[in-house]
């Protein structure tokens, strides 16, 4: 009856062990999904800001102030003369 006493105690010990081991294992695997999913999040906020900074830019971009600024100085281009100016009707 010792020898069963003995063995259940440790196996009783052996268990209690394998359940501490496997708490901490849990704990530890929770931190590191818990880190990385603060880190995607802290990454989809970034991308967020980024977005709106380019649809801010794109907005400029497409202003046709900004476009006929860029036509005149770097194409040296200007609008054309009455002269120049050639309408074509559409015909049936």
């Amino acid at each position: 009856m010792i020898r069963f006493d003995a063995f259940l105690a440790a196996l009783l010990i052996v268990l209690a062990a394998a359940s501490a081991l496997g708490v901490v294992a849990s704990q530890h695997e929770t931190r590191k999904l818990h880190d990385a999913f603060e880190r995607e999040q802290n990454r989809a906020q970034s991308l967020d800001v980024e977005w709106g900074r380019l649809q801010i830019e794109q907005g400029s971009l497409v202003d046709h102030r900004r476009v006929e600024e860029i036509a005149r100085e770097k194409l040296d281009m200007a609008p054309p003369q009455l002269g120049q100016i050639l309408v074509l009707e559409d015909r049936p």
